[in-house]
């Protein structure tokens, strides 16, 4: 019974629920950004937060991100199963047609949600799918295939997870796009060190990635210097917020460049995930519960399922 319970949960965890934390990151930020001058909510600010339309967006956009990780495993197989991992479709624990009924149904579920918000809202939601799902993963466009049109990509998937937040609480104007230069910066600072891990399988399976193009030591050099863009345009901002993330992330991202090794890299992409979701908890204590739900939960079903350790910090 445990067996067909866990089976079942495949569905779930297919999606890569871990990743959601990071976008979720970003929306909140986007969420909260008439207060990026205060780190902490007192109690009255905390009462005064929508945790319905909170739970709303949350639910939006991890369909929306859910989609768009199925929509890329099912182009990957190949090389996940060069890179031995996200295995669930490659290995066939979920058949592609299953998984393509999957994505037909959180699209749908995604744009629905949408459309208790605003039209901008649905059109950012739109643009995050074709983006994420659509033209990074697909020809002719396969924006992935390319290190500058991945890079671009990427860049963009972090600025669309912000503006939904923003958009969901504010008239559009040019702040959209300044108000998430920080958040850009360090969420393509993060994208570089992404593609280290992968490097030897890509190279393999004959995709082009930055890592694979530049080597382990300009990849790592690279992402330094987004983080220090990141930095200086908080600073210039005054996002509190962020620049919490910074400080703390600081040394990690020194590590990486001193030592020039992937372990450090990826080390660094983890806690900067880490402290991004603390600061979020700062001003939405709730988020701190769902986090630790995910983890020790995402832990219990790899373990159980697979015998396998994930999520960790190593």
């Amino acid at each position: 019974m445990k067996e067909a319970f866990l089976k079942k949960l495949d569905y779930f965890f297919v999606l890569r629920p871990m990743l959601f934390f990071p976008g979720w990151s970003t929306l909140l930020a986007g969420y909260l950004i008439s207060d990026k001058d205060t780190l902490f909510f007192n109690l009255s600010q905390i009462k005064a937060v929508s945790f319905l339309e909170i739970a709303i967006l949350l639910i939006l956009s991890a369909a929306a991100m859910g989609a768009s990780f199925l929509l890329n495993q099912l182009k990957d197989i190949e090389s996940d199963l060069e890179n031995k991992k996200l295995f669930i479709i490659s290995e066939g624990y979920i058949s592609k047609r299953k998984a393509i009924a999957e994505t037909v149904v959180l699209v749908l579920l995604a744009l629905g949600l949408a459309l208790s918000f605003s039209q901008t809202v649905v059109w950012l939601t739109v643009g995050f799918i074709v983006l994420t799902g659509y033209l990074y993963n697909f020809k002719p466009f396969a924006l992935k295939d390319a290190p500058l049109s991945s890079l671009i990509a990427n860049s963009l998937m972090g600025w669309f997870a912000f503006a939904l937040g923003w958009a969901a609480v504010s008239k559009v104007s040019w702040s959209i796009v300044t108000d998430a230069l920080p958040y850009l910066f360090l969420n393509t600072a993060l994208y570089f060190f992404t593609t280290l891990p992968d490097a030897e399988g890509d190279r393999k399976s004959g995709k082009n990635t930055i890592a694979v193009l530049y080597g382990t030591k300009l990849t790592i050099r690279l992402a330094f210097i987004f983080f220090t863009l990141s930095a200086g345009s908080a600073v210039f901002l005054e996002d509190w917020m962020i620049l919490f993330v910074i400080v703390f992330s600081a040394p990690f991202f020194v590590s990486a460049v001193w030592n020039y090794s992937v372990s450090s890299a990826v080390r660094t992409t983890k806690f900067v995930i880490l402290f991004f979701t603390a600061a979020i908890c700062f001003k939405v204590p709730f988020f701190f519960i769902l986090m630790l739900a995910g983890f020790f939960g995402t832990r219990w079903y790899f373990k159980n399922r697979f015998q396998y350790d994930y999520p960790n910090f190593k």
